[in-house]
């Protein structure tokens, strides 16, 4: 009973978005619904069929590893973004196949992220982003079955294995996807220097460790399908990228408190550091709770969100110049808006107060409103 009543809320808030989004060229409900049925069937079909040296899904699931809320919510996010793309490109079949490489993309990598964040050590974790690569970038990859952990990695690499065999690899765009497939992975090892170094700084953490977002390889799989690479594409590209900038940003506020007990890098932290709100002799031994207090009432929390808005507006401004009628603008709007809302629900869960609700509203307001928000220092880490 637990499980349907966590589970309903989820249900019901995807189809009032999809509901939502009909007024939309691309997205009307019997298409967008019909499109995410068949996406989460396949995906959960291939999911319980991972082969021997994998961990099996379900025991996934029984350890932690990995939800199965991680790859419902990459299902629709990938079908609204997907459909108002190539619509007009594509037949339903090829749309549904770049809707499946997204969400492994998303699966495969909140797994792996966990066991690098939560089990691994700091040479197991390099170690795994190298396999990890190579199955993402030729599809293959060095099978690991020596414990639960090491086949829960093969699970990962499996998942991005079939990405590979779902883009086109003859396509103008794969050379992008192979060289951004290339900085995700730099990002994350970035993330995870400061095991062995010293923390990075805020800049740092804006212009290197931001490119472990999946967002450019995530918009690469919708591109191999593109005839041509000319300034519309290259604009939807970037947009896209600010927008999942943004989205990691977001999720360092979600996640602050389970980013503190594993020392994983956060910019939330980082600024804390950089303003002298904590030390990272804090880090180890203030409680979680005590911390994110601290960050609260010193402002750096709402600083970071700040700076998570520069970046979703910057992808919003690369978004609005795109001239080309081949893409449905109105209904990839909706879906930034969506990915801005969904970065907000663990907030708006935790903090049902007026700020927060502000915060999530935003979503819908007019751009300068936003804009005017944001501090002057921290608009210049990004404009």
């Amino acid at each position: 009973m637990g499980r349907i009543m966590g589970t309903l809320p989820r249900k019901v808030g995807m189809l009032c978005w999809m509901a939502w989004s009909t007024t939309c060229p691309s997205l009307g409900f019997s298409v967008s619904s019909s499109l995410f049925q068949a996406a989460q069937t396949e995906c959960k079909t291939r999911l319980e069929r991972l082969p021997v040296h994998c961990l099996p899904y379900q025991e996934l699931l029984e350890e932690s590893y990995l939800k199965e809320k991680h790859w419902v919510y990459a299902v629709l996010m990938a079908v609204m973004e997907s459909l108002p793309i190539l619509h007009q490109r594509c037949a339903i079949h090829e749309i549904l196949r770049s809707v499946l490489g997204k969400t492994y993309l998303g699966a495969s990598s909140k797994l792996l992220d966990n066991l690098n964040d939560e089990i691994h050590t700091l040479d197991q974790a390099l170690s795994s982003l190298q396999n990890y690569l190579d199955a993402l970038t030729c599809g293959q990859y060095q099978v690991m079955e020596d414990s639960r952990v090491s086949r829960a990695e093969s699970s990962a690499c499996e998942m991005a294995s079939w990405i590979y065999h779902t883009v086109d690899c003859d396509s103008a765009a794969f050379n992008w996807y192979v060289e951004d497939c290339k900085k995700l992975v730099k990002g994350q090892i970035a993330s995870l220097d400061h095991k062995r170094t010293t923390w990075p700084s805020l800049a740092e953490y804006v212009s290197v460790i931001t490119e472990k977002s999946i967002g450019d390889v995530w918009i690469d799989i919708d591109l191999c399908q593109a005839e041509e690479l000319d300034r519309d594409v290259y604009l939807l590209k970037k947009s896209n990228e600010y927008i999942f900038k943004s989205s990691l940003l977001y999720d360092d506020v979600q996640d602050l408190i389970e980013d503190i007990e594993t020392s994983s890098v956060n910019s939330v932290l980082l600024l804390g550091l950089e303003r002298n709100i904590i030390s990272e002799e804090d880090i180890k031994t203030l409680e979680p709770s005590q911390m994110q207090n601290l960050l609260y009432e010193a402002n750096i929390v709402e600083d970071i969100i700040h700076l998570a808005d520069a970046f979703f507006l910057k992808g919003i401004y690369a978004f609005l110049d795109i001239e080309t009628e081949a893409v449905d603008k109105k209904g990839l709007l909706y879906s930034f808006q969506l990915v801005r809302l969904f970065n907000f629900r663990k907030l708006l869960r935790e903090h049902r107060d007026r700020k927060t609700l502000k915060n999530v509203m935003a979503s819908f307001s007019d751009m300068q409103s936003l804009r005017d928000t944001i501090p002057e220092e921290i608009g210049a880490l990004v404009w």
